[in-house]
């Protein structure tokens, strides 16, 4: 598929600056472009390649569109320019429907015309996928499931009983959706662990992503909730009753314990730890490696983790943080000595 760059201004909401009749076929990184390609550069450290790029056109902000040596667009967020054309570039391919011989359908289980379900997926009673939704090899769609309009699921993905998935929502290979929550407690007579049945559900809203390998725990009373437009990278655990707001993303091999809420259009780095029963307010940042103890309620940037420092460093700052309770009652019985 093919575009001018006059098509592609309209289209992405960019300006044109240049040649509209530019021929516009392909996207590729900044350093590697060739003839009918389009490439963005959105940070100044990488605008030494804009002289001599072999693209056909490029994608800048206006302070970089005079280094430009070719048509070019501008725009105040290059990098979403760039995402809605190789969006144009790359469409979804289109779901044929069909049905494998090698898929096991229950008779009471509702499946839409439009639909593919491919070889070796089941679908269990009572479970309801909507139209033109692509239902990968190997996945298991378990009873009373219901998914929603033009989902994806990709290999291997299973969704337990009774969970809700809406519209657009992709989920990624691997994901689990609706295993049981880690609930156990103690019994003294019997001398170890009985579970908690776990009762409640997952509920999916709609443009929803999944990463791959990512699990989402059905609630223990009540549901796990993931509102619309959220995005979740590969391997995420979201424990049993948590309920992530709308548009908020969530980097790989983040661990939420059970019954947070996390608010809307919050951004969460990779590796992020939190503890169970808290709550973060809307429009918050937390950057990678940050463990979340207690609730934030106020918008803005979060961090903990301590930066890797030179280990002999490390070693020594370990020693006196052991010894800073003893260096503290030494400072208050100077302080009361003073007095």
């Amino acid at each position: 598929m093919s575009f001018t760059l006059s098509e592609l201004a309209d289209k992405s909401g960019a300006r044109l600056a240049g040649d509209g009749n530019t021929v516009i076929d392909k996207v590729a990184a900044v350093n590697s472009g060739e003839s009918g390609s389009i490439i963005f550069v959105s940070n100044r450290k990488y605008a030494r390649y804009l002289p001599d790029t072999k693209a056909s056109a490029v994608i800048v902000t206006e302070d970089l569109l005079e280094r430009c040596s070719t048509p070019a667009l501008v725009a105040n967020s290059p990098r979403l320019v760039f995402s809605r054309i190789a969006l144009l570039l790359n469409p979804d391919p289109i779901i044929e429907p069909w049905i494998s011989p090698d898929a096991v359908i229950a008779d009471d289980a509702t499946v839409d015309k439009t639909s593919r379900i491919e070889a070796c997926a089941v679908i269990k009673s009572g479970a309801r996928v909507g139209a033109d939704t692509l239902i990968s090899s190997g996945c298991v769609v378990e009873n009373n499931v219901t998914i929603g309009n033009n989902c994806r699921l990709f290999a291997n993905v299973t969704i337990g009983h009774d969970c809700t998935i809406g519209n657009n929502t992709i989920l990624h290979s691997g994901a689990v959706i609706g295993a049981d929550g880690f609930g156990f407690v103690w019994d003294d007579d019997a001398g170890n662990y009985m579970k908690v049945p776990q009762l409640g559900n997952v509920v999916i809203g709609n443009d929803v992503e999944v990463g791959a390998n990512t699990a989402i725990d059905r609630g223990a009373i009540g549901d796990t909730i993931v509102e619309d437009g959220v995005k979740l990278d590969n391997l995420i655990q979201l424990g049993h009753n948590d309920h992530i707001g709308e548009n908020t993303t969530i980097s790989g091999f983040t661990g939420i314990a059970g019954s947070v809420k996390v608010g809307q259009k919050c951004v969460i780095g990779g590796g992020v730890g939190m503890a169970d029963n808290i709550e973060i307010a809307d429009n918050i940042i937390i950057a990678g490696r940050s463990t979340i103890g207690n609730d934030l309620s106020e918008p803005g940037m979060y961090a903990s983790p301590i930066p890797a420092i030179e280990a002999s460093k490390w070693f020594r700052i370990i020693r006196r943080i052991k010894n800073l309770d003893e260096l503290a009652k030494r400072v208050k019985k100077l302080e009361s000595e003073k007095k």
